[in-house]
């Protein structure tokens, strides 16, 4: 059974200033998610969530099957949770690829089902904060990456809370800040980041990443009107590291 997730954080045109952390931006709570997500696919087979659902994964796929002609590409989920991305990807027959969560427990999940379906010699799984500059560079090594994949691990860390304060407290801009300076130690030169947001539209993506990185592409999703405005439930974008 496949189940399906979005992040909820009512931040469409606000300041992370102007929200509270939650419960979504803490380790413990995810560490307790993919504890119960482990006891379920050892007992029935089910991989657990999948975020933003598999419409919104399958269009990241194809993004990267459409501009990524090489197999051996060197690419990165960040946040990769069960690992489902990669896995698609791997079923592609791309063969250089690498998922880094902050959850010790996603990292064994993922790597429970890749070798389950005979995928574990295509991907690596990694415990990495990637938050921590160090551990940005101890995962990137010199070769770097050429695709860096985010689903939904930027809208987490924009719920994660300050210091130990716990859910209604305000949100930690530092580490929010730290996000895409993280992307674009990853990445090659020439490397491409492409991120899947439910909470942030591309113009706010946009405009939070400028600094380090410039936007080259979009996916369309399916969209909806309110009050006369028309907007998609989640947004793709595609982006590329700024000339130093």
């Amino acid at each position: 059974m496949v189940k399906v997730a979005y992040i909820i954080g009512n931040m469409e045109g606000q300041d992370t200033a102007s929200f509270n952390a939650s419960r979504l931006g803490r380790k413990e709570h995810w560490n307790s998610v993919y504890d119960r997500e482990i006891s379920n696919f050892t007992e029935s087979g089910d991989i657990g969530e999948i975020w933003f659902g598999e419409d919104a994964a399958a269009k990241m796929v194809m993004w990267v099957c459409d501009h990524i002609d090489s197999t051996d590409a060197r690419i990165l989920d960040v946040g990769c949770g069960n690992g489902h991305l990669l896995l698609e990807l791997a079923e592609e027959g791309y063969t250089n690829l690498t998922g880094t969560d902050y959850s010790a427990q996603a990292v064994v999940l993922a790597q429970r089902i890749a070798a389950s379906r005979s995928l574990d010699s295509r991907i690596t799984f990694l415990e990495q904060d990637f938050l921590d500059a160090g551990d940005v560079v101890r995962v990137a090594g010199s070769e770097k990456f050429d695709v860096v994949l985010d689903k939904g691990t930027y809208d987490a860390i924009c719920l994660k809370p300050k210091d130990a304060e716990g859910e209604g407290a305000g949100v930690d801009q530092s580490a929010i800040d730290m996000y895409p300076a993280s992307v674009a130690g990853s990445l090659k030169d020439t490397g491409v980041f492409l991120i899947t947001s439910c909470n942030w539209t591309e113009d706010e993506l946009v405009a939070r990443f400028q600094e380090h990185l410039e936007c080259v592409g979009r996916v369309e999703h399916k969209s909806f009107r309110f009050g006369g405005a028309v907007g998609q439930t989640v947004a793709t974008a595609a982006f590329k590291k700024r000339s130093r």
